[in-house]
């Protein structure tokens, strides 16, 4: 199931994604249904909702945490928001996108993370592609005034690896690589000095 949540009707509406992966874009799915914010209660099965769109302001946000299979989360109005406390159980997140907020923190958001991390070395080998399609993040996007971050703390090793945004700060997944390879280099150099020491008797 594919929710819009919205307090007015939009005839021809656009979706921003601000994703700098084309796949990324490809991969979101269009709300196939709209409620207004006053029926919130009609969500009758909230486990079987996979995307939700909010395009307006609403009071509380906990309802999302009981969309236990939920995988792409759009807030476009995110004025109400200062914590993050519905994502936590949401484990199946793939596309988590949260616009013009006050969010203070992103501790629920690393907490989330470390739980799929925790889930994702449980499975064998065997299955570790389907669980990363399944349950690794393919793009996180969080636009705050009341945080300011380099979004480092949120790269997890085959869990956020592909693009996260906090604010003006983007790491994609060129980023993790070239990182990676620059530590490796740095390694190299690191033992490549000490064999040299060691030759010279410790004399640099």
């Amino acid at each position: 199931m594919r929710i819009l949540i919205d307090d007015k009707e939009v005839e021809e509406r656009a979706y921003p994604l601000p994703w700098y992966s084309d796949a990324t874009c490809f991969n979101f799915k269009c709300p196939g249904r709209q409620l207004s914010p006053d029926i919130l209660g009609d969500i009758k099965r909230p486990s079987y909702v996979e995307t939700l769109v909010i395009a307006c302001d609403l009071e509380d946000y906990s309802f999302i945490g009981r969309m236990k299979n939920l995988t792409q989360l759009y807030i476009y109005s995110g004025n109400n928001i200062n914590d993050l406390a519905f994502l936590e159980t949401l484990v199946k997140l793939r596309h988590l996108c949260i616009l013009d907020s006050h969010i203070t923190s992103l501790d629920s958001l690393k907490s989330l993370i470390v739980k799929k991390y925790k889930l994702y070395k449980s499975v064998p080998a065997s299955e570790e592609l389907k669980w990363r399609l399944t349950y690794g993040f393919e793009g996180v996007c969080i636009m705050t005034d009341a945080y300011d971050s380099d979004a480092t703390e949120l790269v997890k090793e085959c869990i956020c690896t592909d693009e996260i945004r906090v604010n003006n700060n983007l790491i994609s997944y060129g980023y993790s690589i070239r990182k990676h390879r620059e530590e490796m280099m740095l390694q190299r150099r690191k033992k490549k000095t000490a064999s040299n020491n060691h030759r010279n008797g410790g004399k640099t």
